[in-house]
């Protein structure tokens, strides 16, 4: 084999591993930094994949809580949270808006379009990983019956789907660039009423 090449390979190589040392640590370093509560739920709700529910009795305090840990580990993990990378709002309003609409049509291949390749939901039965499943998990917020609508969830932007007057689910969406990377699925009276979601002036 050429010298050139072995010794090009082997800088590619240092470099690749220093790349991995200097993400890992970084990722150490902010980990590190979470409350040990916001460690725990995302270890078990986000790494180990268990519901809200199975995480309270683990770590102790309410599903909601839980659920609310875990997002605030995520958010700091992924450096801010949801809509941390200055997207424009109007844009961000009009993807949501799309979302809704394919959500009412049950349309899949347009939900997935609009979602990034990796994208998650996260929900009481615990996250969902890809595209293809998360579009399926919107599309089954628009049973028969319900009303979807914008709405702040938390201060983020999301949406209420209500059925027979009542919300019935709620749903925080996180943006990366022009796509839709996560949705953090709500449901239950008690845990819709803590989030208290607002609908802006269409």
């Amino acid at each position: 084999m050429d010298e050139d090449a072995v010794r090009d390979g082997e800088r590619g190589g240092a470099v690749a591993e220093g790349l991995e040392a200097a993400v890992l640590g970084g990722f150490l370093a902010v980990f590190d930094r979470l409350g040990a509560r916001e460690r725990v739920a995302y270890l078990l709700h986000d790494v180990f994949g268990l519901a809200p529910g199975e995480t309270a009795r683990v770590m102790g305090g309410s599903p909601a809580e839980a659920a609310r840990c875990a997002r605030r580990a995520r958010e700091r993990l992924r450096g801010g949270g949801t809509g941390s990378d200055g997207g424009d709002p109007e844009a961000r309003r009009a993807l949501v808006e799309a979302f809704l609409t394919a959500a009412r049509a049950r349309d899949a291949v347009a939900l997935a379009a609009l979602l990034a390749p990796d994208a998650v939901a996260y929900s009481e039965r615990g996250p969902v990983h890809g595209a293809p499943a998360v579009a399926a998990e919107a599309a089954g917020l628009a049973r028969p019956g319900a009303l979807l609508r914008p709405a702040l969830i938390e201060g983020a932007v999301g949406a209420v789907a209500r059925a027979d007057g009542r919300p019935v689910a709620a749903v925080r969406v996180g943006f990366r660039g022009d796509r839709i990377v996560s949705l953090e699925i709500t449901t239950g009276a008690d845990r819709l009423r803590a989030l208290g979601p607002v609908f802006p002036e269409a």
